[in-house]
C-alpha cells in the first residue's frame, strides 16, 4: 500500500534541504535509543500495514481507530524523517551513500531502508511538477555508488570490494528498482549469481557462494530474483518466477518450520523471530510475488 495521501498537502513544493525547516529524527528501537535507518524503515512499515488494514474498513470496525492513528503519526513524522535521511548522506565525488546511523556504518542497506519509506510516504515524488525540482534522494550519484558495489560474480556486497552477499544484493537491487536505475548494473551475471545460491538438494537459498542453505534467505535471495523478475517481465510481458517456488516451499514448510511453532535457520538450529519473519516472507513470495494477491487479502472484503 502506497500512502500517497500524505504527500496531498505537500504538492508542487519540493522537498530540498533548503526548504526543510523541521528538526530531523528517525526512529529508534526503543525509547530513548539513537535513531537508525533499520528501525526507522521497520517502524514506518508497521505503521503503514496498521493504516492499510485500518483505514479500509468502516469507522465502527475496531481496527479503524488504530489505523488512524498510525497513520496520523505517519503524516506528522514524514518531513523529520526526511531531514533525518538527508543528514546520513555522505557525497565523495559523483557518488552518494548513507550511513546507517550518525558516525555509524555506510553500506547499501542504508541505501534501501531510506527509499522505501520514502517511497511509502510519497517523499521520492513531492514536488516533481516544480520548476526547480532537486531531490537529493533522486540523485543518479546513489545509483552510481549502488552499481560500485556489484562484486565480479554478479551479486552486491556492502560496499564497493566487498564479498556478494545476499541480503546486500537484495537491499542493492530494490533499491535500485525504486529509483529506476536497475539498467546501471550487470543484469546477466545478477540473474547467474542469484540462479546458483538455489541449493539442488534443499530448495532453499544459501546466502554466499560456497556457503550453507539458510532459511532467512528465502526472503532475501528469493525476494531479490522477484524483484528482477518484475523488472524484466515488464519488458518480456512475463508472469513466471525464476527459481524452483515448490522446492523452495517445501524446505520452508518441512525442514526450516519447528514442529512446536516458529521457523528456524535449519534443522538442528534453534527458532527466532528473524528467521520466522524472513522464512515466511520467503514463502509469500514464492506463493505470491509475480502472481495477483486475492481481493479479501488486501481487505477488500471488510472483514
Amino acid at each position: 500500500l502506497r500512502l500517497k495521501k500524505l504527500a496531498s498537502g505537500e504538492a508542487g513544493v519540493g522537498l530540498t534541504p533548503a526548504r526543510i525547516k523541521v528538526k530531523g529524527g528517525g526512529f529508534g528501537g526503543g525509547p530513548q535509543q539513537m535513531p537508525h535507518c533499520a528501525t526507522t524503515y521497520a517502524a514506518v512499515l508497521a505503521l503503514s500495514i496498521v493504516t492499510g488494514i485500518g483505514l479500509s474498513r468502516s469507522e465502527s470496525h475496531p481496527f479503524y481507530e488504530p489505523g488512524k492513528m498510525a497513520y496520523g503519526l505517519l503524516n506528522r513524522k514524514r518531513l523529520q524523517m526526511y531531514a533525518f535521511f538527508l543528514s546520513l548522506r555522505e557525497v565523495v565525488g559523483d557518488r552518494t551513500s548513507f550511513r546507517m546511523q550518525h558516525d555509524g556504518e555506510i553500506d547499501v542497506r542504508s541505501i534501501y531502508c531510506i527509499l522505501a519509506p520514502c517511497h511509502l510516504l510519497g517523499l521520492l515524488d513531492d514536488g516533481r511538477d516544480c520548476e526547480h525540482y532537486n531531490n537529493p534522494l533522486r540523485d543518479l550519484s546513489i545509483s552510481r555508488h549502488i552499481a560500485d558495489c556489484q562484486t565480479f560474480e554478479g551479486g552486491f556486497g556492502a560496499e564497493p570490494f566487498n564479498e556478494a552477499h545476499g541480503g546486500y544484493t537484495f537491499c542493492a537491487l530494490a533499491a535500485l528498482r525504486i529509483l529506476g536505475t536497475v539498467s546501471l548494473v550487470d543484469i546477466d551475471t545478477l540473474q547467474s549469481w542469484l540462479a546458483r545460491r538455489q541449493m539442488g538438494f534443499e530448495g532453499g537459498f544459501c546466502g554466499r557462494t560456497n556457503k550453507l542453505v539458510d532459511g532467512c534467505y528465502s526472503f532475501w535471495q528469493g525476494g531479490a530474483v522477484a524483484v528482477l523478475d518484475s523488472y524484466l517481465g515488464d519488458e518480456m510481458k512475463s508472469s513466471e518466477i525464476s527459481y524452483d517456488e515448490q522446492m523452495l516451499q517445501r524446505y520452508i514448510l518441512l525442514c526450516a518450520q519447528d514442529v512446536n511453532g516458529g521457523l528456524r535457520d535449519k534443522p538442528s538450529k534453534p527458532k527466532d523471530f528473524y528467521h520466522s519473519c524472513y522464512n515466511l516472507s520467503g514463502l509469500s513470495v514464492a506463493q505470491h510475488a509475480v502472481k495477483p494477491w486475492p481481493l479479501d487479502a488486501l481487505g477488500a472484503s471488510g472483514d
